[in-house]
């Protein structure tokens, strides 16, 4: 039976389930590669922004963009390129094609001919797409992904040994991520925290998209290196998939063997999976059912967890994060168990938000060993402990909203109206001495006073200028440029002055310091150490957990206040 094109009332349908939780910002950046999927999805999306715009002129999204990269590896790229660029005028949508800058930092060298491309290219692309979204003031990247590359990335996956979690495949939104720390060319940071990637395609085949491109006479070029098995293992799984058969050998002697050893790591791992019957051999069709059942249940388990967190967590400090050992013990379902784990982890490491460093590599022995402390009757029966992911789990007793820490294992005295629970925190870091052992920088101490001085000595002539600082992935320091006192300015800029970020109070927070010309920190002023909660946090739950710091704060920590500098927390605790 012939293929339906997707109409525009089911595309609306699709876009609504992969809205941002703040809702649509004003621009959605589509990565156009020219093939049927991103030029489907850039004539459907241009399409319904127009229908917006004729309804609600101040409606969002109001406009699309349209951005290339040209990985220029191909003798024929430029041509493809020029294709994308073709279409997206024609649609009246403004169009970016960047050219990867191969050699130059922080993109590396040229891949050699035979070298394993996909990842390195992976990431060099999404690299400049974020960069070419900062100047654009864009927040929303689009993506052409459908249900068959879901059956793909779920396969990818098992042959890495992913949980049936990972097995349900690609989100139909997430945030970005801070990408992987001490990495140039991976590294996201802030601007990462701050923007979404929208997959709307992942509930329908390859088939409808080619149908919609059919129905409205939409030209799109075809990449012949998608076909070829012996160049990536997707490739080699999307050719046994079409032929019904998971036999590597069908594939030729040609195949590499990193990728035939990939290959039989699938059909080793698939086995393992206890929610559903996944047959690699099975066709198509069966596989997107297998893995819209996986990813069914992935979302699932999101929205226990979301339950769970708002059932068991307490006010505790900035940064940290409390929950009740009598709240959990309402949580039975191993897989809800696991992901509450990681999500608590993720929200307090100081590891790059989304990485697998900030949920302990998701080492089944590290989360093993923090579920069998957490899930038991007497948290203080293991004592504080660190199982990676640079998180502490301290069990601790809440009195009349005070935290008691326990001694060598043992509880605190008993008190009416105690209540026993588990605090996550960021992991104690190395002293000073240890770090220059290991020949390591502190992180925890970031020298300001050049970016500073760059711009108080231009504030007179580029006014309202704004310095981000984030700090140890945890905390962003927002510094008003126009509002530093004369004062301090001319001490900056004329005497030497030193402005620097250091920790303070056991839960490790950022404190803005004046020093002298020489650094000397015992001399130093503290200039802010206030923590503010923001106006709207990155996601409802977010701003649920922050409004209730103030009542947990220690009272022997210093708070130093000034209007030019403000200090937010900006981990999210969402699943995405």
């Amino acid at each position: 039976m012939r293929s339906a094109p997707i109409s525009a009332d089911e595309f609306t349908r699709m876009l609504r389930r992969c809205q941002p939780p703040n809702g649509w910002t004003s621009t959605i950046s589509v990565a156009n590669s020219g093939g049927p999927d991103s030029t489907c999805l850039l004539f459907l999306l241009n399409r319904h922004v127009q229908s917006i715009r004729a309804k609600h002129p101040d409606g969002v999204p109001s406009q699309v963009q349209s951005i290339t990269v040209d990985h220029n590896l191909q003798p024929n790229s430029a041509k493809m390129a020029q294709a994308t660029t073709d279409f997206a005028t024609k649609l009246g949508i403004p169009h970016t094609t960047i050219r990867v800058p191969w050699g130059q930092h922080p993109v590396p060298k040229r891949p050699e001919t035979g070298e394993a491309f996909e990842g390195i290219g992976r990431g060099v692309r999404y690299r400049l797409l974020l960069d070419q979204m900062v100047k654009l003031d864009s927040f929303v990247l689009a993506l052409g992904h459908h249900g068959d590359d879901q059956v793909e990335t779920s396969l990818m996956r098992l042959a890495k040994g992913t949980s049936e979690m990972g097995a349900g495949g690609m989100r139909k939104i997430r945030r970005w991520g801070m990408g992987m720390h001490n990495d140039d060319l991976l590294f996201a940071g802030m601007a990462g925290m701050q923007r979404w990637m929208i997959r709307p395609f992942l509930d329908v085949g390859k088939d409808r998209l080619l149908a919609t491109c059919d129905a409205n006479n939409l030209e799109f070029v075809t990449d012949e290196t998608n076909f070829q098995p012996e160049l990536t293992l997707r490739n080699a799984i999307r050719k046994l998939v079409s032929q019904n058969s998971f036999d590597p050998e069908s594939l030729g002697p040609d195949i590499p063997f990193h990728i035939t050893e990939g290959l039989q790591q699938i059909q080793a791992n698939i086995a393992s999976l206890e929610s559903v019957e996944m047959d690699p051999s099975g066709g198509l069709d069966h596989l997107r059912d297998a893995v819209t059942v996986l990813s069914d249940q992935a979302i699932d388990v999101d929205g226990l967890v979301d339950s769970a967190l708002n059932r068991c967590h307490l006010p505790s400090p900035a940064g940290t994060y409390l929950v009740s050992s009598r709240g959990l013990a309402t949580i039975k379902d191993p897989l809800v168990r696991q992901a509450f784990v990681l999500r608590i982890m993720r929200y307090v490491s100081f590891f790059a938000w989304g990485t697998v460093r900030a949920d302990a590599n998701r080492r089944r022995s590290s989360l093993q060993r923090i579920i069998s402390a957490l899930f038991t009757d007497d948290p203080f029966q293991s004592g504080a402990f660190v199982a990676g992911g640079g998180v502490v789990w301290t069990p601790v007793v809440v009195t009349n909203n005070r935290i008691r820490f326990g001694i060598r294992n043992h509880a605190p005295p008993p008190r009416d109206g105690d209540i026993y629970g588990w605090l996550a925190s960021r992991q104690v870091p190395f002293m000073e001495a240890r770090l220059r052992q290991l020949n390591m920088p502190n992180v925890l101490k970031i020298d300001i006073t050049e970016q500073m001085r760059q711009r108080l000595a231009a504030r007179d002539t580029v006014p309202k200028q704004t310095l981000e600082v984030l700090w140890d992935c945890r905390f962003l320091l927002k510094i008003d440029i126009d509002r530093v006192p004369d004062d301090l300015a001319r001490k900056v800029l004329m005497h030497g002055a030193q402005l620097w970020i250091y920790p303070h109070s056991r839960w490790f927070w950022p404190k803005v310091v004046h020093l002298n010309a020489r650094g000397d920190y015992a001399s130093g002023v503290t200039l802010h150490s206030t923590l503010s909660v923001p106006e709207k946090g990155l996601v409802r739950l977010d701003r649920d957990v922050m409004e209730k710091w103030p009542q947990a704060y220690n009272r022997d920590v210093e708070e130093v206040t000034t209007d030019w500098v403000q200090t937010e927390w900006i981990r999210s605790l969402s699943a995405f």
